[in-house]
């Protein structure tokens, strides 16, 4: 047989679909052609560095730019750093620690969490006790128990959306009860229009002589002249039928048509079994908007 007749051109070579360990692989060698197993086929670094920058690193050809933003106190790689950054560990600590550090605090939120659904559920309940203790002193043939009250109860207010009942009106009224007195006690009342908050009395579950903080924010206008005596006032109203001014803010300086005084209320009241509290201005200038919070301290 001739030897043309054993040339196998190498595209009538049959096509494989997998490649094993030991399968053999024909290179051409300085020393001629020679065959490699497949398992010793290495492919260095310095064969495919420009690949493993260039598409899977993404290295930056010349100098790359870092940026940073600051959060909860580390340093965040922001979007103005140059694309395709080969970050280095230094780089991008900053984002690994915040992590642990968001890590910890959901950590610790959950632990919270837990501590306050167990708090309320023991709030809750102690409130189902002190009722049944109330209805049991109420309830009792001993006139020595049946004379306790419970004066565990505040008699917390929160009012917002001030207004003047009419445009000659000295009352001050709200639109709003953001929290309702009786919430706190069943025996405090509040009157929106004109503004009346009423304490409860002797036996009611409260304590004589409280002390109440009046927090409050009032915007008082009238154009030109009237913007005279523009101010907020607040009595306290015994239950003896008697009256006592607690806090007077009037501002006298006349201001433009369109200006307004702006007053703020901070003040501590004592209380009375059977004392209320009502809000008035002098000469009916006019309320544009305010809010009070009234708060036991002690």
């Amino acid at each position: 047989m001739a030897i043309e007749d054993e040339i196998i051109n190498i595209s009538d070579i049959d096509i494989g679909t997998e490649i094993l360990n030991s399968d053999k692989l024909l290179i051409e060698t300085s020393n001629g052609t020679k065959m490699i197993a497949f398992k010793d086929f290495v492919v260095g670094p310095d064969n495919i560095s420009s690949v493993r920058q260039s598409q899977i690193e993404g290295n930056v050809e010349g100098e790359a730019d870092t940026f940073y933003n600051v959060v909860t106190g580390f340093n965040i790689l922001n979007n103005q750093t140059t694309p395709g950054l080969n970050t280095q560990y230094d780089q991008i600590s900053g984002t690994v620690e915040l992590g642990k550090f968001n890590f910890n605090a959901i950590a610790n939120l959950a632990s919270v969490s837990a501590d306050i659904a167990t708090n309320g559920s023991a709030v809750d309940e102690l409130r189902v006790l002190l009722d049944n203790l109330a209805s049991v002193l109420e309830s009792t043939s001993s006139s020595v128990l049946n004379s306790i009250t419970l004066s565990t109860s505040a008699c917390n207010c929160i009012v917002a959306g001030a207004f003047n009942e009419t445009t000659r009106s000295r009352n001050v009224g709200f639109t709003t009860a953001e929290l309702d007195p009786s919430t706190t006690n069943p025996n405090c009342t509040v009157q929106l229009s004109p503004f009346k908050l009423t304490f409860p009395g002797a036996n009611e579950g409260f304590v004589d002589g409280s002390r109440f903080m009046i927090s409050g924010n009032f915007v008082v206008a009238g154009s030109g002249r009237n913007s005279r005596d523009a101010g907020i006032v607040i009595y306290r109203d015994k239950s003896d039928g008697s009256s006592e001014e607690v806090y007077s803010d009037i501002r006298n300086q006349a201001l433009g048509a369109s200006a307004s005084h702006t007053i703020n209320i901070q003040k501590v009241v004592k209380i009375n079994f059977g004392d209320s509290l009502r809000i008035t201005q002098p000469k009916g200038r006019a309320v544009k908007s305010g809010t009070l919070d009234i708060f036991k301290i002690s």
